[in-house]
């Protein structure tokens, strides 16, 4: 029976879910309703060098446009950011030059997600990169979510192509960042970190047909839940039960585990409570059929034995 392996877009999806309120260090408009975006897009642009503003109006271009499924907006926004980079540019590098990077390369990295300008991905990586060389001494707040952001580009451009080698890549930068010692990392932050690491050693796992990824993506999905769990539960949570679940159902069909296919089944049924509780119906149809695929795998495991 083919299992059906999560894309990579559902990493996105869950990291966008875990986001919660914005650090005032790293606040961005992830959160915003389309009408507070509109609401940012309407205002005069400003004069002048880039400030805060006019990159908060940039921001809520592409993830309008992101919202809406429009992709000229996304790439207008992806073309004031450059604009915008290459005026900082000159007057030297700072705060507003990393912001700067930032949104053009998750503008990209969105456009490529919709099967846009995926060649620009390479500059979307190169954006980051820079990014993160500057703010790991000078605005260190921003490195482990700029290192997020690099990690998600390098993982769509090698989901994209179907390229394990920069899915790998993709693992290290999560994992650098997590594991680095010495720039402090949020909570939240590192939650994010750790479900996107864990999704990509699936997508690893599954691509390039190694099951070694799957014990390190089964460990880091466990920690990612255990601090869900302590930050208060909910939807958070019970994505991250489907997530592990679903880890566990191909390694245990891989392995022939039972263990690992009752885990997956007791972690879905606790997530279908969830969804089942909020009315959730497409998570709850995802979870649903989940399952049903889990259960048909054990009960050809029990008829074996």
């Amino acid at each position: 029976m083919p299992l059906r392996v999560p894309p990579a877009v559902l990493a996105l999806f869950v990291a966008a879910a875990l986001a919660g309120p914005a650090h005032a260090a790293e606040a961005d408009l992830s959160n915003a309703s389309p009408a507070e975006l509109e609401a940012l897009i309407q205002q005069s642009p400003a004069r002048g060098a880039p400030s805060d503003a006019s990159l908060r109006r940039i921001e809520a271009m592409y993830r309008l446009g992101d919202l809406r499924g429009d992709t000229t907006m996304i790439r207008a926004g992806a073309d004031a950011a450059s604009a915008a980079l290459s005026a900082l540019e000159a007057g030297g590098r700072g705060a507003l030059w990393v912001t700067a990077n930032k949104h053009l390369g998750t503008a990209l990295v969105m456009l490529a997600r919709r099967g846009n300008d995926r060649t620009r991905l390479d500059e979307a990586i190169a954006a980051f990169e820079s990014a993160t060389l500057f703010a790991r001494d000078s605005v260190p707040e921003q490195w482990p979510g700029l290192m997020n952001s690099m990690g998600i580009a390098q993982w769509t451009k090698g989901n994209l192509a179907r390229d394990p080698s920069q899915v790998r890549q993709a693992a290290a930068t999560f994992r650098s960042a997590l594991d680095n010692g010495a720039v402090p990392v949020s909570d939240r932050e590192k939650i994010r970190l750790q479900v996107n690491l864990a999704s990509a050693l699936v997508d690893l796992a599954t691509m390039a047909s190694e099951e070694a990824p799957l014990d390190e993506a089964i460990e880091r999905y466990n920690a990612a839940l255990a601090s869900a769990a302590a930050m208060g539960g909910g939807t958070q949570q019970a994505i991250l039960q489907g997530n592990l679940a679903q880890a566990l159902t191909i390694r245990g069909s891989n392995r022939r585990s039972i263990d690992d296919l009752e885990q997956a089944v007791k972690l879905t049924k606790t997530a279908i409570a969830y969804w089942t509780s909020i009315g959730a119906t497409d998570a709850l149809n995802e979870a649903d059929a989940n399952l049903r695929q889990t259960l048909a795998l054990l009960t050809e495991l029990y008829n074996a034995r």
